[in-house]
């Protein structure tokens, strides 16, 4: 019964200290809840099934370029559709749909920062999706 009573206290002490340390848990819950989302521009795919956005999301004050797809007929939640692409810090871009399986995302920015199938909080690549980029002059 003892060794019972110290497991229960141990569990619970570790349950606390996890709930009181959850804001500084780096990219956790706390940060994601904090964030600030701004959709810049959103394209239909040509069969009218995909939707492609680019976001600029901030996190921690660092803000990011995300393109997302999502199917067009679910809500614009950013955790419910895939990351295409995303840039780590501002940058001016907009995407446009070249077939119903590929998008082209134009950017302003030189410095080439984009990743493709990663953003802030997400861990879904989008599949069977072809992105290409292109810089545009300023």
């Amino acid at each position: 019964m003892k060794r019972w009573k110290q497991a229960v206290l141990i569990s619970g002490m570790i349950l606390v200290i996890a709930i009181v340390t959850l804001p500084v848990w780096g990219m956790g819950p706390a940060v994601f809840l904090d964030s600030r989302r701004t959709v810049i521009s959103r394209a239909v795919s040509p069969d009218g099934k995909r939707t492609a956005q680019v976001e600029r999301i901030v996190v921690g004050g660092v803000p990011s370029v995300v393109v997302m797809v999502r199917p067009s007929w679910m809500p614009n939640w950013y955790l419910a559709g895939c990351a295409a692409a995303s840039h780590y810090q501002d940058a001016a871009a907009r995407t446009r749909w070249t077939s119903n399986s590929a998008i082209e995302i134009r950017h302003t920015d030189g410095r080439l920062y984009w990743n493709t199938g990663t953003a802030p909080f997400h861990n879904d690549p989008c599949e069977n999706l072809s992105v290409t980029f292109e810089q545009e002059r300023a």
